[in-house]
């Protein structure tokens, strides 16, 4: 139905969802438009100006690259569109309303051609113009030709497996000369048509409003509102949903302020990264996923490199880049373009970005570094020199560049051999300043796992000894079970195992296991059995249990993740016990089991006190448990006090941070503390491990079992 606003009929012509999909359109173009022309014009007086608003060549090309993200998102939200017109609204792809260019479109420009000859009137246009069809359809165009070529940029050692090296210089041209062609077409003819014309100056509102009136749709567009005058339910009868518009525009513009809280001025780095000037512009790229490719690029820096009297300046110090050819071929790195891992080098001025090892080689494992590790820098392990030392501004393990005043020689591409410990002592050696242990300590094992991001190891004395018994416990408890009833009385252990079998098969691929994950979540994960009996005993379970079990889950999903992503430095950071999130989590639901432990061992001893029948099992457990989390604050607090982890970062562990503070009171050699402290929590951890099978707390293994075997095998 049409409505009266003003006593003027309006007409809806656009719905929210194609409102919706033209704001973010328009905003996204703005956003690669203002990043973008500032990186392919860099020496201009207003690039430096406008690079800055984002925080720097980093930033633009951050903001640069979220803004394509959006950009392939809602080009596929449109697609998906489309086909639910044609599917499920049962649309046309062709006729009066279908952006489809028709015979009707050429005859409209050839009479509008002889309107502006001025030999005839102009031509009535319908729903869609035929120009408004053109930016349509050159939305295709764009994103097939800027977005394809965008993505190669984007992911070149992808892309350079399938294609040679000269397609990145095709990609680079066509995405920066289209780009710039669809800005100008975009700001001169899209705009002038839309809001400059002549009956629309100074700003055709329908793509905002959704809403058009009626004087407007007859001059604009009269076949469409003879269409709909025509056929009344036709007409649009939803209003516009603005609300969501705006929503949509504060939570951008807020997303905004982040990258303009990053405008500070351009460093000398940034200045020369932005005024670089790339030889891949005009010399051909070799594939570097190639033989012939790699060894081009290798030979073409040993052209200057493999001479020995090669040298450059560092800190007003000469300095040889010399590498020797016959060393180099013995090196794991001889089999890699030089350029792979030197990102930028090939450009003018001729000088290499901060390579990441990572990109290649992955970050190391917890069974290999562990987290400690994390703040050490690739080359202060893996180069020949000793020279090692703690940035004062980051509190990272770095390589000392200088040795006696001289800039070491940075040519080494050997790995360090780390299985004898060898080269560890460069840091964990008595009276060392980088506040590194005086031992090297075993990375977290698999019996850690149950409360921190551990590797599926055992690698240890402690672990294996620990593991080793547990398993003969659990061996213990499985032959009592299977002496039980299954089934017949005469099943064999063989049987009883394949009948045991057979009933999980048909409970997995059945509609039980949509009973059985309902069980788990609210009898197994909320205690609703134990909250029955006694709120105060299902508050104490819920303090021990559930923390346990989401510091598993939490190091279970990181296990995977990092061995799915190993060269993620997403997944690296939440691997870091210093990540914030991690950090305050990890200390929290540590709180949370000290607290139920005191709690359950305040509601043991009132039961001894009021002569009423206490495990004396439980008293045991509860007190393993307590000294493992308050031996695990403490050597927390050591960890944060000798890496010296900057403030800003350690707060968020709120319970280790001030005990690093307190115990940073006493003047005492912590780096030789901290190991005896790692071994009574790690021994600590497995006695638990061991103790755990013959406890009564062994029952937070096995009540979950029989719940889930008893929701599945009996009737309610």
């Amino acid at each position: 139905m049409s409505m009266k606003e003003n006593h003027v009929e309006v007409y809806w012509r656009f719905n929210a969802f194609h409102r919706f999909i033209h704001l973010v359109m328009m905003i996204t173009f703005i956003g690669l438009a203002l990043t973008g022309l500032p990186l392919k014009y860099p020496g201009a007086f207003w690039a430096k100006g406008l690079i800055s608003i984002w925080g720097g060549v980093k930033g633009a090309g951050l903001l640069h690259r979220w803004c394509a993200g959006i950009t392939f998102g809602y080009f596929a939200l449109h697609l998906l569109w489309v086909i639910y017109y044609l599917v499920i609204l049962k649309g046309k792809l062709l006729g009066p309303y279908s952006m489809v260019p028709s015979l009707k479109d050429f005859q409209d420009l050839y009479q509008h051609i002889r309107y502006f000859l001025g030999k005839g009137p102009p031509p009535p246009f319908g729903r869609f113009t035929y120009w408004e069809k053109f930016d349509y359809w050159a939305v295709f165009w764009g994103i097939t030709f800027i977005g394809g070529s965008g993505l190669l940029l984007w992911f070149p050692e992808f892309f350079s497996r399938f294609f040679p090296g000269l397609w990145f210089n095709i990609a680079y041209t066509i995405h920066s000369d289209e780009a710039l062609l669809a800005i100008g077409f975009i700001f001169i003819v899209h705009f002038f048509n839309a809001h400059l014309r002549a009956n629309v100056f100074p700003l055709d509102k329908s793509i905002f409003t959704g809403k058009m009136e009626a004087k407007k749709m007859i001059d604009h567009h009269p076949l469409e509102w003879e269409d709909l005058n025509q056929d009344p339910e036709k007409k649009e009868k939803r209003r516009v949903r603005r609300d969501l518009l705006i929503l949509f525009f504060v939570i951008f513009i807020s997303g905004q302020f982040p990258a303009l809280s990053l405008a500070r001025g351009l460093t000398d780095e940034e200045l020369m990264e932005a005024e670089k000037k790339w030889c891949w512009r005009c010399h051909r790229q070799p594939n570097l996923n190639s033989h012939e490719g790699i060894t081009t690029s290798i030979l073409f820096c040993m052209n200057c490199h493999g001479k020995k009297d090669v040298e450059k300046k560092a800190d007003g110090k000469t300095v040889s880049v010399y590498i020797d050819p016959k060393e180099y071929r013995k090196t794991v790195h001889r089999r890699i373009a030089c350029v792979n891992c030197h990102d930028g080098i090939a450009s003018s001025p001729h000088r290499t970005l901060l390579f990441q090892c990572v990109s290649c080689h992955g970050y190391h494992g917890e069974g290999k570094a562990h987290d400690p590790h994390r703040t050490v820098h690739c080359e202060a392990c893996h180069h020949e020199s000793k020279e090692v030392k703690k940035d004062p501004k980051t509190g990272r393990i770095v390589l000392s560049k200088v040795k006696e005043g001289v800039p070491l020689k940075m040519t080494s591409h050997r790995l360090a051999d780390f299985k004898k410990h060898k080269d560890c002592k460069k840091c964990h050696f008595p009276e060392n300043q980088l506040g590194a242990p005086i031992r090297v300590l075993p990375g977290k094992s698999l019996i850690c796992i149950i409360c921190h991001s551990a590797s599926v190891t055992l690698n240890d004395p402690i672990s294996i000894v620990a593991f080793i018994l547990f398993l003969a416990g659990m061996a213990i408890h499985l032959s009592i079970w299977f002496r039980g009833t299954i089934g017949d009385h005469s099943f064999s252990a063989d049987e009883k195992v394949s009948f045991l079998a057979e009933k999980i098969w048909q409970v997995v691929f059945s509609k039980k296991i949509l009973t059985l994950l309902k069980v788990f979540v609210i009898d197994v994960l909320l205690l609703r059995r134990v909250l029955k009996e006694s709120l105060s005993r299902w508050t104490i379970h819920t303090f021990i249990y559930f923390p346990f079990f989401l510091r598993f889950f939490i190091g279970l999903i990181l296990l995977i993740l990092s061995n799915i992503f190993p060269m993620s430095p997403g997944v690296a950071q939440w691997l870091d016990k210093n990540h914030p999130p991690i950090a305050f989590t990890y200390d929290l639901l540590g709180l949370c089991v000290i607290i139920g432990i005191a709690g359950a061992t305040m509601r043991r001893l009132r039961k001894t006190s009021q002569n009423r029948p206490s495990a004396g099992q439980d008293i045991i457990v509860l007190a393993l448990l307590g000294a493992i989390l308050i031996t695990g604050f403490i050597v927390e607090g050591l960890r944060i006090l000798l890496t010296a982890i900057p403030p800003s970062v350690a707060l968020s562990s709120f319970i280790g941070y001030p005990l690093s503070l307190f115990l940073g009171l006493f003047p005492i050699r912590w780096e030789w503390v901290y190991p005896y402290g790692w071994y009574v929590h790690a021994i600590l951890t497995g006695l638990f491990i061991i103790y755990l099978p013959f406890s009564k707390m062994f029952h937070i293994l096995v009540s979950p079992m029989v719940l889930l075997i008893h929701s599945v095998t009996k009737e309610k």
